[in-house]
């Protein structure tokens, strides 16, 4: 008898037909292949399947007291693969092995194969490392032709590195994202600013507002459209945002930076952080509000504190013309006991929906 040893199971192969004591056999396959946990100590109550090389199943059960895993051939098939919960066994099975005696079949039968399934595991991951590596290679060359070429919807905003590194490119996000923080921490002081000091201001007062019919129907675009960042609207919204418009681009930066980062391409991440520094130049109220909520809540810290701390982050940005934290925190405001609040919170609302009359 012939017998295969694995690290964690012994695999005996034998052959006895007919098997009609077998309650799991099936119907028209008298061969079996024995398991055993250690050296003559057969493996009870192991689930297995018997496939072919290509992946089609053939029988499936559960070892018994015996260890037995019953298995049969497949017409014009040679390889075979016998599969438990920890362990991979490919065989080599010809079409005559199948047909002689059974000493003839053990002799033929042989083992090409033996995983485990950290074996396994480890292979699917180092799979996926290379690929991933791959798929990074096409981007970082994709990158390099669009950032030669520099005629993207949003190439106004200035040329890029000419080439891609996670270190270039991590070095400048990190150091304009701890800017904004930075901001955010020595403006926005304790106890928040006073909404009672609120002024309805247009768009117009914080900057440029060129095409603000383009803004206006982006933002009235449902929500499937603006997520493509492709056709009419998009266009009109980038054409917008190159003459200046600070509205224009700050939508802009809302719909790049809300995408999985997995379909954007490595020039949209770096637009990303062109337009980062573009806004937090001119102080413009919903990146701080935008960056703030996107901030996650360190582990262990005080909750409530912090959405506290968030909300003061909100109010100053409704204060600098943060139109979207205007109407939320307007409805705060409302609920307030000070009539002043109250009023503020009205004032809010209002010009929230002056500015923006298709964002509710």
């Amino acid at each position: 008898m012939l017998k295969l040893l694995s690290k964690k199971t012994l695999l005996t192969l034998s052959l006895l037909s007919p098997l009609c004591h077998a309650a799991d056999a099936p119907a028209a396959a008298g061969h079996y292949l024995t398991l055993y946990a250690v050296p003559g100590v057969p493996q009870d109550d192991d689930p297995y399947t018997w496939s072919t090389v290509g992946g089609k199943q053939l029988t499936k059960g559960v070892t018994k007291a015996d260890g037995r895993a019953y298995v049969k051939g497949e017409q014009g098939e040679e390889n075979y693969i016998l599969k438990t919960v920890s362990m991979r066994w490919q065989l080599k099975v010809p079409a005559q092995c199948w047909l002689g005696a059974p000493e003839d079949f053990l002799g033929c039968v042989k083992l090409a194969k033996t995983t485990s399934s950290y074996d396994e595991e480890q292979e699917a991951l180092k799979l996926a490392a290379q690929q991933k590596a791959v798929k990074m290679q096409a981007k970082i060359a994709a990158y390099a032709v669009a950032a030669r070429d520099n005629d993207d919807a949003l190439a106004w905003l200035g040329r890029l590195p000419s080439s891609w590194t996670l270190e270039g490119y991590g070095k400048r996000l990190l150091g304009i994202g701890d800017k904004v923080a930075r901001h955010i921490a020595d403006e926005v002081k304790e106890g928040g600013p006073d909404a009672r000091q609120f002024v309805c201001r247009a768009p117009d007062y914080y900057g440029s507002v060129p095409d603000q019919g383009a803004v206006e129907a982006w933002m009235g675009s449902p929500a499937d459209v603006r997520k493509v960042r492709a056709g009419p609207a998009w266009n009109a919204l980038a054409a917008a945002g190159e003459k200046g418009n600070w509205m224009a681009r700050l939508e802009l930066y809302y719909a790049l930076s809300s995408a999985n980062v997995s379909e954007l391409s490595l020039l949209e991440q770096y637009r990303i952080v062109q337009l980062l520094e573009w806004l937090h130049k001119k102080k413009v109220g919903g990146l701080y509000s935008y960056f703030s909520a996107a901030i996650p809540v360190a582990p262990g810290s005080n909750r409530s504190a912090a959405w506290r701390r968030q909300d003061q982050v909100f109010l100053y940005s409704a204060m600098l013309g943060d139109y979207d934290q205007q109407f939320r925190m307007g409805n705060v405001l409302l609920r307030e006991t000070d009539p002043a609040l109250v009023e503020a919170g009205k004032a809010m609302r209002a010009c929230s929906q002056a500015a923006m009359p298709h964002r509710r």
